[in-house]
């Protein structure tokens, strides 16, 4: 059964760029080049403009991106590494690869990001380095992360996975930590047609070239970059609407006042999570949970793990959609409950 409103429309959204897609294919079987080519160069080049950082590398995906970015530091066997316990796995994989040992400290009950004072508590003469994760496009302050890191001599990696085109006080998520990563796993608000990823960091890291984006990818988010700023902008319309229509029946996660969100995830928060999620399932209205569990139990990000819904904000919602999903909610809260 077709839902009446999908969570992701990854068709639709990009069937406008199909006869552009099938340019950039033909120019590709043309050069005879599908690695390590002009389009890879030229998107890293592009994107490294737009985030307004010395150097970009784009890899097969935000997991290596991590890794590698990890490796370049130096980071390994007898290290810890303080990171989210609420975030995708892909974070923690990337610092077990490494060799080190990932350490959980709590997040905050807003931005769902680190909290600066659980993580303060849980230096230890191993740490090395804080993975800071901007889970759904939200940032925390990241001021208070770039004084713990300065004033204990740590490495600060921002997970940014989620947050391409998010901005902390005018600057660009990805520039404010010693190494920074990207996804452009196909459901990101730029993403690929297959997997991508991509790594800020100033030291040239040793990534071996099957790890590298490949040619076609790159030429297809070489077309889509240009919309990103725009599709954020709509984003945001569409959160800023759910804010204003559904306060003060849910809690919300929201960034930090001195951000601009890219809203890759609506997320709101309530003790009826499971009951609202299935009547709007049974009203053709898909959302999800991220995430069920978290990583490692502790007591914000275990109550948030069970109060947690996301609801759709993917730019190519219509005013219509967003308008059912909001009446319908209203109606769980006023009648169902």
């Amino acid at each position: 059964m077709t839902p009446a409103v999908a969570f992701y429309q990854p068709a639709l959204e990009n069937q406008e760029f199909s006869p552009k897609f099938h340019q950039v294919l033909e120019r590709i079987l043309v050069s005879g080049r599908f690695v390590c080519g002009e389009e890879l160069r030229a998107f890293e080049s592009e994107l490294t403009d737009y985030l307004g950082v010395p150097q970009v590398f784009c890899l097969k995906s935000g997991t290596d991106a991590l890794y590698y970015g990890l490796k370049a530091l130096g980071i390994g066997p007898g290290d810890e590494v303080l990171t989210s316990p609420f975030t995708f796995s892909a974070t923690v994989e990337a610092i077990v690869r490494t060799g080190a040992r990932p350490v959980f400290a709590d997040i905050e009950p807003v931005t769902l990001c680190l909290d600066p004072e659980r993580c303060a508590q849980q230096l230890t003469s191993r740490t090395r380095a804080i993975v800071l994760v901007h889970l759904f496009g939200n940032c925390g302050d990241l001021d208070r992360f770039v004084r713990l890191c300065r004033s204990n001599n740590l490495l600060l990696i921002e997970d940014a996975a989620q947050a391409l085109g998010t901005e902390f006080q005018g600057r660009k998520l990805g520039s404010f930590g010693d190494a920074a990563i990207f996804s452009f796993y196909p459901t990101k608000n730029l993403g690929a047609l297959g997997n991508g990823g991509a790594l800020v960091i100033n030291r040239p890291p040793e990534i071996p070239n099957s790890a590298r984006l490949d040619e076609l990818q790159a030429g297809f988010l070489r077309l889509k970059l240009p919309q990103l700023d725009d599709w954020n902008a709509r984003r945001r319309e569409l959160a800023e609407r759910y804010r204003l229509a559904l306060h003060p029946w849910v809690r919300f996660a929201t960034s930090h006042p001195d951000s601009l969100p890219n809203c890759h995830q609506f997320a709101i928060l309530t003790p009826y999570r499971d009951r609202l999620r299935q009547f709007l399932s049974e009203n053709g209205i898909q959302t999800m949970i991220y995430y069920p569990e978290p990583l490692h139990p502790l007591p914000v990000a275990s109550r948030v793990a069970s109060e947690i819904l996301c609801l759709p904000v993917r730019h190519s919602l219509t005013f219509e959609e967003q308008g059912l999903i909001i009446n319908k909610i209203l109606e769980f809260f006023r009648t169902v409950l």
